[in-house]
């Protein structure tokens, strides 16, 4: 069975006992005798009481008010947004990368010299481009990210560690990685690089 969010849950079991009142609702309506007949004791009640009664939305009405608020929200709870900085990502490309060699190369696997050569092998790569008002990341910041995403594995790597690392959002690091990896896999650096033989 395919995995439920927390609001598809809800509504479910909302629609479940809207269709299961709307029928209790619908045999009330269809047979008023038998359902009076149960409540006949309630009849010797003051006339003002049914006027009043009316005026309330029935309990169908309710449960769907109920679904559509569940749907008028992108989400349920409250999100409170994550304190996130590219302090570390910053260091290692302005820093590290030129006075400590051996802590760039932990990060993302790499010289300096090697990522320069890719940067440069990558730069021009359409990918890297668009035509948004909203300009892409530099090549560097993103290739960086890509391999220090490529450089860890297991649980020391979600997407969620990267992107607090680098700053970014956890979607960003997808698209960021899926970019360079289209970059690194295009048929104009492979016939560059790679010889046939």
């Amino acid at each position: 069975m395919p995995f439920q969010t927390e609001r598809q849950q809800a509504a479910e079991s909302v629609l479940e006992m809207y269709i299961a009142t709307l029928l209790a609702e619908s045999h009330i309506l269809v047979d008023p005798m038998s359902s009076s007949s149960s409540g006949s004791s309630d009849l010797s009640s003051d006339d003002s009481s049914g006027e009043s009664d009316s005026d309330l939305p029935t309990t169908s009405e309710v449960l769907l008010g109920v679904v559509g608020t569940l749907y008028s929200r992108r989400y349920l709870v409250d999100r409170e947004p994550i304190v996130k900085s590219g302090e570390k990502l910053q260091l290692l490309l302005m820093e590290w990368k030129f006075s400590c060699p051996e802590i760039f190369r932990a990060y993302v696997r790499v010289t300096p010299d090697c990522f320069d050569v890719l940067i440069s092998a990558l730069q021009d790569d359409p990918v890297f481009h668009n035509q948004s008002n909203l300009p892409q990341m530099p090549v560097a910041v993103q290739v960086a990210i890509a391999l220090y995403h490529f450089g860890h594995y297991g649980n020391a790597i979600s997407m969620k560690l990267v992107a607090l690392w680098a700053g970014v959002g956890y979607g960003t690091v997808r698209f960021i990685t899926q970019r360079v990896m289209k970059a690194i896999c295009s048929d104009r650096l492979n016939n560059r690089f790679c010889r046939c033989l």
